[in-house]
């Protein structure tokens, strides 16, 4: 009994110093926007901003990103989109409307991807959030298990439906 509250002893007092430690190298920038910050100058002075990209990219997340970066490199930055990308319904939400005063759209990446114009492309905004849906088919295909073990539950249903009324048939009989 000694012995186990010796361990419970050492484990918490470890897990005090590993958060203890792990305080004093915290700086006060976090990596995430704070309330009220939109654009941030780095050391060199270059402007940069945060913006978020979810979805169908290789990794999805909160990036801080040069002032003046277009869609297609914000994708690139985000390790490009993955084989199951939908790049013809991207949907951005912003934090404020732009200046047609509005908060929601969908970006449609074809023209780009055919031609390389990048005329339809809109301006990348503070705290923009890019979601990058999947095509309706791979999402289908992902998500066959699913389809699967529900027809097997069914099955196993209608079997156990035929079986009850066999027995019920030759109970009768």
């Amino acid at each position: 009994m000694i012995f186990h509250r010796k361990i419970i002893t050492l484990i918490i007092l470890s897990s005090l110093m590993g958060t203890a430690y792990g305080q004093l190298g915290h700086t006060t920038t976090s990596s995430y926007p704070r309330s009220g910050e939109r654009y941030i100058t780095d050391t060199d002075g270059i402007i940069k901003m945060w913006v978020n990209i979810w979805g169908q990219v290789t990794a999805p997340g909160s990036y801080l990103v040069y002032d003046g970066i277009d869609l297609a490199s914000l994708i690139s930055i985000s390790g490009g989109p993955s084989n199951d990308a939908n790049l013809k319904k991207i949907r951005l939400f912003r934090e404020l409307p732009d200046v047609n005063g509005k908060l929601t759209q969908v970006i449609n990446l074809e023209k780009f991807l055919k031609s390389g114009d990048k005329s339809d492309f809109t301006g990348v905004l503070p705290n923009d959030t890019y979601v990058i849906p999947q095509y309706l088919s791979s999402y289908l295909i992902s998500n066959l298990d699913i389809v699967n073990t529900l027809l097997s539950f069914y099955n196993l249903y209608t079997i156990a439906q035929i079986r009850q009324e066999q027995s019920n048939y030759y109970d009768n009989q």
